[in-house]
C-alpha cells in the first residue's frame, strides 16, 4: 500500500487554471467538425507511420539475423529479395492452368540504339517463358538500330519476328503490321524506348488465371500500374497508380496507358489500330476493344512498366508540344466513342489540366429541374443560397423547393413569403418534425415537379452559373444514377470533388482541404470520373431514379452517410456515380446545423456496404484507404535499384542467388 504524503505548507501549489484553460481550448477547436476530422486524420497518419517504422525496423532486424555476410551492402541484399521473388514466380505460375503465349509488339521509329537494346532486353528479362516479340522497324533506315533488332533476333531465333517498312508508314500501320505477326493468345504493347518489369508478364498471367478462376472467363482487356524513369533510367515522381475502369474518365484521359495487354482475337475482330488516329492510337484502341469486348476490363493494380522520359517523347516535359497531332486525333477518338454510345459530345482542352474538356448536348425543350433545400431559420444561409441560383443560375427552367423544419425566425417566414411573391418558381413545404434530413429530402421530391431534382444543403451558394446544365449533362444519360458537384470552402479549398470508400470509416471526400488550384493525382478534382458516391449536399438524380430506389434511406442512415448509401443503392442498378468539376459552389459546411452521425448509422453501413466500402473500385489499392490518395508503403512492391537493372538488361539475365 502506498502512503499519503501531503504537500508541504511551504511549498504552493500548482495553478490549474492554465492547464484548464488549454482543455477548454482543445475542446473548443474539437467541437468544430472540420477540425475534429483533421485532428483525426493527422493522428491517423502517426499511428500509420509508427506501424510502418516498427514493421520496417522488424524487417531490418530479420535480414540482419538471417544474413550470413555482414559485408554485403544493401543493394546487393535487396537484388537478392528480387531475385527470390522472381524465383518465386517462375515456380507458381508454372503451375497455373492457363498457360497462354504472349506476343509483345515492339513497333520501332528511329530511336536511341540504347534504349531500343534495353527495350528489347526487358522482355528477354521476363520471369514467364511463354512470349514472343513482334518487333517492326518504320523505315528508321539507321544501321544501329537494325543491328540492335537482328542482334536481338540471333539470340532468341524461335521467338522473335522481325518485319521492315520500306517507306515510313507511321505508328498505327506498323503496330498493326506487328499484330499480323503475332501468334500468341494475348498481345502486350511496348514502346521502342520503354522497359518492361521482370515479372510483368507473369503478373499478367497470373490475374488472367485469377479472373478465370472467379469468373469462368478469361479477360480480354488489361492495364496495369506503372513508373516514369528519366533518360538514364532513373526514377522519377511516384509510381503512377491507376484508378479501375471509368468510361467517364477515360474519355477525358488516357490514364490506362501502359501496360496495355489485349487479346489477340479481339484485337483482330475490331481491325487493329486504326490509321488516322496516330499519336492517340492507343487510347482509340482501348475505347474500341472495351466497347467489343465481352468481359470486364481487367486492372492489374501493380507496377509492370517503365515510362521512359526524354525530350520528344509523350511522358517528356515537352510531349504534348513534340506530337501535336496527337491532340486532334485523341479528340476525334473521344467524339467518335461517345457516338457509338449514342451520346453527341464536342470535346476542347481544359487548359488547366490539359485533358480533353467533354460538353454534351443538353436535352431540348430543357426539362424542369427541382432543387430541393432542407432548411430552419438562418435567413441569412437560405436567402445567399437561393438569392445565388434565381441571379446566377443560366438554366432557363427551375423550380425551388424549399422544405421547412420548423422555422420561428419572423425574417424566414417573411423571406418565403416573399419568394412566393416573386416570379421565380418556388414551393415552401413545411415539415416542423425532429430533425431527419433523409425524410426532410424525401417531401421535398414528393412535392417537386421536376423530371431532374437537385438535392443542395440550405449553407451553400452557387459559383458556375452554369453549374445546373454542368450536371445535367451527364444526369440526363440512362447509364448515369447521381452526378455530384465541386463545393469549395469560402476560401477557395475543395470540400468535395467526390468520395471514396474507405472501408471501417466508411468514406472520405476526396482531395478534401486540398487548394482548388492544386493539381493533385491526376488532376482527379478537376477532372469528371466516377465515384462510387457524391455528396448530397448537392447532387442530381432522376426523378424516376430516385423513386426507383426509394429516395433517401429515413430510417437506417437518416443523417450522416445517406448520401453514400443513396449513391451505393444506385451503383446496385447498375447506374454510374459521375462527378463533374465543372458544376461549382460554395459550402459552408453544416452551418445551420452541426454535423450528425450516428454510431448506429456507421454499423450498418459496416454491415450493409462493407465490401463495396473497402474495394472501391476507383481507389488504387496500393493508395492508403483515405481522400488525400497517400501510397500505401505497405502495399507497394520492391522498386529496382537503377544500377542493378542496368546491369541486368546488360547481361540479359538478374543472374542467381546461388552465384
Amino acid at each position: 500500500m502506498l502512503a499519503c504524503v501531503s504537500a508541504s505548507p511551504d511549498v504552493p501549489t500548482a495553478d490549474p487554471a492554465p492547464k484548464a484553460r488549454a482543455k477548454q481550448a482543445v475542446k473548443r477547436f474539437l467541437a468544430r467538425p472540420t477540425n475534429a476530422r483533421r485532428a483525426r486524420r493527422a493522428a491517423d497518419v502517426q499511428v500509420r507511420a509508427a506501424h510502418k517504422l516498427l514493421g520496417f525496423a522488424q524487417r531490418v532486424d530479420h535480414y540482419v539475423r538471417s544474413q550470413p555476410d555482414p559485408d554485403l551492402d544493401a543493394i546487393e541484399l535487396h537484388a537478392r529479395m528480387l531475385r527470390s521473388y522472381y524465383d518465386h514466380l517462375r515456380r507458381h505460375v508454372a503451375t497455373l492452368p492457363l498457360q497462354p503465349t504472349i506476343s509483345v509488339l515492339v513497333p520501332v521509329y528511329r530511336p536511341d540504339p540504347a534504349y531500343l537494346r534495353e527495350a528489347l532486353s526487358s522482355i528477354a528479362l521476363q520471369v514467364y517463358p511463354q512470349w514472343q516479340a513482334c518487333i517492326v522497324d518504320d523505315a528508321s533506315n539507321d544501321p544501329a538500330v537494325t543491328a540492335v533488332i537482328e542482334e536481338f533476333r540471333a539470340n532468341f531465333p524461335d521467338r522473335v519476328k522481325v518485319a521492315v517498312h520500306e517507306v515510313n508508314q507511321h505508328i498505327s500501320a506498323t503496330s498493326n503490321t506487328a499484330l499480323g505477326l503475332a501468334d500468341g493468345d494475348y498481345v502486350a504493347l511496348l514502346d521502342h524506348d520503354d522497359r518492361l518489369y521482370p515479372q510483368a508478364l507473369a503478373e499478367v498471367v497470373k490475374a488472367i488465371n485469377t479472373r478465370f478462376q472467379l469468373t469462368g472467363a478469361e479477360p480480354e482487356v488489361m492495364y496495369s500500374d506503372e513508373r516514369v524513369v528519366g533518360p538514364d533510367g532513373e526514377l522519377l515522381y511516384n509510381s503512377w497508380f491507376k484508378p479501375g475502369w471509368s468510361w467517364y474518365l477515360y474519355l477525358s484521359t488516357n490514364y490506362t496507358n501502359h501496360l496495355s495487354v489485349y487479346s489477340r482475337a479481339l484485337l483482330q475482330a475490331i481491325g487493329g489500330f486504326r490509321v488516322g488516329f496516330e499519336g492517340a492510337q492507343d487510347h482509340d484502341l482501348m475505347l474500341r476493344a472495351v466497347d467489343a469486348a465481352q468481359t470486364d476490363v481487367l486492372q492489374i493494380p501493380l507496377v509492370l512498366y517503365q515510362w521512359r522520359s526524354h525530350p520528344g517523347s509523350t511522358a517528356g516535359e515537352e510531349g504534348g508540344e513534340a506530337k501535336p497531332y496527337s491532340r486532334r486525333n485523341g479528340m476525334r477518338a473521344v467524339q467518335e466513342a461517345a457516338a457509338r454510345h449514342g451520346k453527341s459530345v464536342e470535346v476542347d482542352i481544359d487548359p488547366f489540366t490539359d485533358h480533353y474538356r467533354l460538353s454534351f448536348s443538353l436535352p431540348e425543350p430543357r426539362p424542369r429541374v427541382s432543387v430541393v433545400i432542407p432548411t430552419k431559420d438562418r435567413p441569412d444561409l437560405v436567402r445567399g443560397c437561393v438569392t445565388s441560383i434565381f441571379n446566377r443560375s443560366t438554366y432557363p427552367n427551375l423550380e425551388v423547393v424549399l422544405v421547412d423544419n420548423g422555422s420561428t425566425d419572423p425574417r424566414t417566414l417573411a423571406f418565403y413569403d416573399q419568394l412566393q411573391a416573386s416570379e421565380h418558381q418556388v414551393r415552401v413545404v413545411y415539415d416542423p418534425e425532429y430533425f431527419n434530413f433523409a425524410r426532410l429530402n424525401n417531401t421535398g421530391a414528393r412535392a417537386a415537379s421536376g423530371d431532374y431534382l437537385v438535392l443542395l444543403n440550405n449553407d451553400t451558394e452557387v459559383v458556375a452559373p452554369d453549374w445546373v446544365e454542368q450536371m445535367l449533362m451527364y444526369a440526363q444519360f440512362n447509364d448515369v444514377g447521381a452526378v455530384g458537384a465541386k463545393l469549395l470552402y469560402p476560401d477557395q479549398r475543395i470540400q468535395h470533388a467526390g468520395i471514396v470508400g474507405v472501408g471501417a470509416h466508411i468514406a472520405d471526400h476526396t482531395a478534401m482541404t486540398i487548394p482548388n488550384d492544386h493539381h493533385f493525382l491526376m488532376d482527379l478534382p478537376h477532372v469528371v470520373h466516377e465515384a462510387v458516391a457524391v455528396t448530397g449536399a448537392a447532387v442530381m438524380v432522376k426523378a424516376t431514379d430516385y423513386a426507383e430506389v426509394g429516395g433517401l434511406d429515413e430510417r437506417f442512415v437518416p443523417n450522416g452517410y445517406g448520401d453514400v448509401d443513396f449513391c451505393l443503392r444506385l451503383r446496385e442498378l447498375g447506374k454510374s456515380v459521375v462527378y463533374t468539376p465543372y458544376a461549382v459552389l460554395i459550402h459552408f459546411e453544416s452551418v445551420s446545423r452541426r454535423r450528425n452521425v450516428e454510431l448506429s448509422e456507421t454499423q450498418y453501413m459496416r454491415n450493409r456496404w462493407g465490401s463495396e466500402l473497402l474495394n472501391d473500385p476507383y481507389l488504387n489499392p496500393n493508395l492508403m484507404r483515405g481522400g488525400q490518395y497517400n501510397q500505401d508503403l505497405d502495399l507497394i512492391q520492391p522498386e529496382i535499384d537503377q544500377d542493378t537493372f542496368a546491369t541486368w538488361l546488360a547481361n540479359g539475365s538478374p543472374g542467381s542467388n546461388d552465384a
